[in-house]
């Protein structure tokens, strides 16, 4: 094989040598932190909690399935 020459093999040594310039100037302070403004993984949805409570055993707050055909004989109305 001839030996073949070209650039491509310098790619990788110069993106990591320039990603290493761009930390130390934003470690420094030289430049300003361009990602500080970014909540990519801070921001949480807000939850409302319910703070009343209803009594389950109360027969009016339970869920009653108008389509059920089985009727509970444990149950009076």
């Amino acid at each position: 094989m001839k030996n073949q020459k070209g650039v491509i093999h310098l790619a990788l040594p110069l993106v990591l040598l320039l990603a290493a310039a761009f930390f130390a100037l934003i470690y420094f302070g030289i430049i300003q932190n361009p990602f500080k403004n970014l909540n990519l993984f801070s921001s949480s949805p807000k939850v409302d909690l319910k703070t009343e409570y209803k009594n389950p055993f109360d027969k009016e707050t339970q869920y009653v399935n108008p389509f059920d055909n089985y009727k509970n004989p444990f149950v009076t109305n």
